[in-house]
């Protein structure tokens, strides 16, 4: 199975248009958009190709499978100008390991409230700096930001295939991966 992982665009064209290309060019058997697709945000400054109307219209175009989370900067009339539902979160099967699908802002480490399983495998966004972490058996991973990337970091996004996901810039540097199993 092979996933093409996204976060916090936040209405930047340049970056959804990034998407569509690498859906075209990679072919992954899911799309999984983890939030923040259309609203910069009032924390964020806009993004230079900020347009949520045309990043929508993009992000509707992609070929489906979709899978799209909510963000914290995803609002009730964002869903009016896309083709699917937000789910606040999902689980995914994938290559026999179950993990819960986030936007992130809920997250304990992160500041949020809920109350997770200490081996619960996680795949979130939110921060706008990637993870590939496995420690004591669970796993970890943030795809960055393709909008807003923070830290330091390149635009990026997440790639899984066969037993390993990377995070990859938008510039096609591998910036760090991590194994399924390990």
């Amino acid at each position: 199975m092979s996933i093409l992982i996204v976060s916090d665009i936040h209405g930047a064209v340049g970056p959804a248009e990034f998407l569509a290309r690498t859906v075209a060019e990679r072919k992954p058997d899911l799309v999984l958009l983890l939030g923040d697709l259309l609203y910069h945000g009032p924390r964020n400054k806009l993004p230079g190709t900020y347009d949520a109307p045309e990043t929508a219209k993009i992000l509707s175009a992609l070929p489906g499978p979709v899978a799209s989370i909510r963000g914290n900067c995803d609002a009730e009339v964002d869903q009016l100008l896309l083709p699917w539902t937000f789910a606040e979160n999902s689980y995914l099967d994938i290559d026999g390991q179950i993990f819960m699908a986030i936007h992130g802002h809920q997250l304990p480490h992160i500041g949020g409230a809920w109350k997770l399983s200490d081996n619960l495998n996680i795949i979130h966004g939110h921060t706008h700096l990637p993870v590939a972490e496995n420690a004591n058996g669970r796993h970890v991973w943030n795809p960055g930001s393709l909008g807003i990337p923070k830290g330091g970091f390149p635009p990026s996004f997440g790639w899984y295939d066969q037993g390993r996901f990377e995070v990859i810039s938008q510039e096609g540097e591998l910036i760090m991966s991590a194994t399924l199993n390990a």
